[in-house]
């Protein structure tokens, strides 16, 4: 494992294990579908994409600064979210 830190990889378990949580959360009724507004929508792209963006940037790995960008459009052009009831 030389090219993935044990930092990274920690990251990536646990973003998987939210993703898994989160499928079981709405399974369950726990959370409804929301939609936002353009402006609602905008200012969570920025947040998003924000943290790839940045620590691509600072660790001149140019692959997370287009990983952060396209997860910023993704999230700006999904049209409906979830939010807990």
């Amino acid at each position: 494992m030389e090219f993935v830190n044990y930092a990274q990889l920690g990251i990536l378990v646990v973003i998987i294990a939210l993703l898994i949580a989160q499928k079981v959360v709405i399974k369950k009724g726990m959370m409804v579908e929301a939609h936002y507004s353009a402006k609602q929508r905008l200012a969570n792209a920025i947040i998003i994409a924000a943290i790839p963006f940045i620590w691509g940037i600072l660790s001149n790995q140019y692959f997370m600064v287009l990983l952060g960008i396209g997860m910023g459009v993704a999230c700006y052009r999904r049209e409906s979210w979830y939010k807990f009831k």
